[in-house]
């Protein structure tokens, strides 16, 4: 968290899943009490969990503080394992339609093979998918067309 600086829109993908502790957590207590954040849960998770009880949308969390915060972020939930085959991340990579996927989960050669198929499957003259594999603790920036605000 010292090397975060909390500047504007950004996407970040942290973990533990569950939201439990560590960095999830801290970022989500942070932000939970905005309506212009979203979190999304990409998993299974398991009762008694922070991120399963924001699954049902209280209207307040308690941090590891015990402090009570309103919950005004949203949550959504898809399902998706970070263990999948080309055919599934192909599939993804194909409903969503993203300009950009980050590879984060996996050994580096094999993403390095799954980055060249899907920058082969996508390839287009106009719109190339950019596909990036960084390795641990790289910052990746994006810019963004119209408005300032993630969504």
């Amino acid at each position: 968290m010292d090397q975060f600086e909390d500047v504007g829109p950004c996407v970040i993908m942290a973990s533990p899943g569950m939201m439990q502790s560590g960095l999830s957590r801290e970022l989500f207590e942070m932000w939970c009490t905005d309506p212009n954040n979203g979190v999304i849960i990409a998993g299974y998770c398991v009762e008694g969990t922070l991120a399963k009880e924001i699954l049902q949308e209280p209207e307040d969390i308690t941090s590891l503080s015990g402090q009570k915060l309103p919950l005004r972020c949203t949550v959504e939930y898809i399902s998706f394992s970070a263990h999948t085959d080309f055919e599934q991340t192909s599939h993804f990579v194909r409903t969503v339609r993203p300009p950009n996927v980050v590879l984060v989960h996996g050994e580096m050669h094999e993403m390095g093979r799954l980055k060249s198929a899907l920058e082969r499957e996508y390839e287009d003259k106009e719109n190339p998918l950019k596909v990036f594999n960084p390795k641990n603790l790289h910052t990746l920036s994006f810019h963004f067309k119209g408005e300032k605000m993630a969504k």
